[in-house]
């Protein structure tokens, strides 16, 4: 194992910041597929905060604290087979992550009411 990362989330503050910021915000930090997949969420607060989590935790697991080369984009988490969710990397970080020998990310998502919980394996 290379890393681990875990990130929590509040849904109210993903919904406040999406309701202040609006496309500003969704398009700095989701890609273009990630807010289309959210067209077909029945709840995109708890969607785009699912999503949020898991870049912040796959981030984590990096280790890279302050490496401004990172952009959110660099990470995309998609679904996977039977809907687990899936990472994809971009540009700088897949870049570190072929350096550290990365084989695979897992990252599991859950989430109860009023917060999200991710938690992501560099191995």
């Amino acid at each position: 194992m290379i890393g681990i990362g875990v990130d929590i989330v509040s849904i109210a503050r993903m919904k406040e910041t999406i309701n202040r910021s609006g496309d500003i915000f969704l398009k700095r930090v989701f890609t273009e597929k990630e807010i289309e997949n959210s067209l077909d969420h029945y709840n995109k607060d708890v969607y785009y905060s699912e999503i949020f989590a898991g870049k912040e935790a796959v981030f984590k697991s990096f280790c890279v604290k302050g490496d401004h080369r990172i952009e959110w984009q660099d990470i995309e988490i998609l679904h996977g087979e039977c809907g687990a969710p899936a990472v994809a990397l971009k540009r700088y970080l897949r870049r570190l992550f072929d350096e550290k020998n990365g084989r695979k990310i897992l990252l599991s998502l859950s989430w109860e009411p009023d917060t999200v919980i991710a938690f992501a394996a560099l191995i």
